[in-house]
């Protein structure tokens, strides 16, 4: 997915402010152990939509985004952390002398990587982890969604992996979408502590749009 993309789209809309993804907080509530002390590292945090969340929870807060537009806002929104947020992207960025406890995705990892690059980032996230340490995906785009199906709106680049001319993924450059395999042969180096597909069924659009995608929880060995 371009750098130029998401830097036009924060210098639009990137001062309005966001609220914590309710599955992310679930499953961190589900997952972590409060009485512990937390490093958090979230890959494509954006204008630092948890961020809010990580801070009620007392984490030390690290973030990684391709758009510097977006890293520019996170700093002077939250000046405690500045020097903790990146702008570049995860698959060039290695923390030799850091080793976090969480790291969190929602839904970079789809956006713009084939299932090459994936595998690398998946490596990158197990190296960055500590023994024990969690990963949590939220929002990896489904096979099962109709977008995925719909064969009017993508132009095929490789297996999985579409761009699309309509709906909310126009423009926003090549979407991968996994399955239970895709999944399974991915994070197979994990202990998979929590697995979901969820699937939402829009009522309102006329032909019954179901938006799906995948959670994970996923422990370092």
């Amino acid at each position: 997915m371009s750098k130029l993309f998401w830097n036009n789209f924060y210098k639009r809309k990137g001062q309005n402010f966001f609220w914590p993804w309710t599955d992310l907080i679930t499953l961190i509530n589900r997952h972590l152990n409060k009485k512990k002390k937390i490093s958090v590292l979230e890959i494509g945090i954006g204008s630092g939509a948890n961020v809010p969340f990580y801070i009620s929870k007392r984490f030390n807060i690290f973030g990684v985004d391709k758009s510097d537009v977006a890293i520019k806002i996170l700093k002077k929104r939250y000046p405690k952390f500045k020097n903790n947020f990146f702008a570049e992207d995860f698959i060039h960025k290695q923390f030799k002398k850091k080793k976090f406890d969480l790291i969190i995705d929602r839904g970079s990892i789809s956006c713009g990587n084939d299932l090459i690059k994936i595998k690398k980032i998946i490596s990158l996230i197990e190296f960055n982890l500590k023994k024990k340490g969690l990963f949590i995906g939220v929002d990896m785009y489904s096979k099962s969604s109709s977008y995925f199906k719909s064969k009017s709106n993508k132009k095929i680049s490789k297996k999985n992996f579409f761009s699309f001319h309509s709906g909310p993924f126009a423009k926003m450059g090549k979407i991968f979408f996994f399955n239970l395999r895709d999944i399974s042969n991915n994070f197979n180096k994990f202990n998979i502590l929590d697995l979901n597909e969820k699937k939402i069924l829009n009522y309102k659009l006329r032909n019954k749009i179901i938006f799906a995608s995948w959670m994970i929880v996923a422990e370092k060995k």
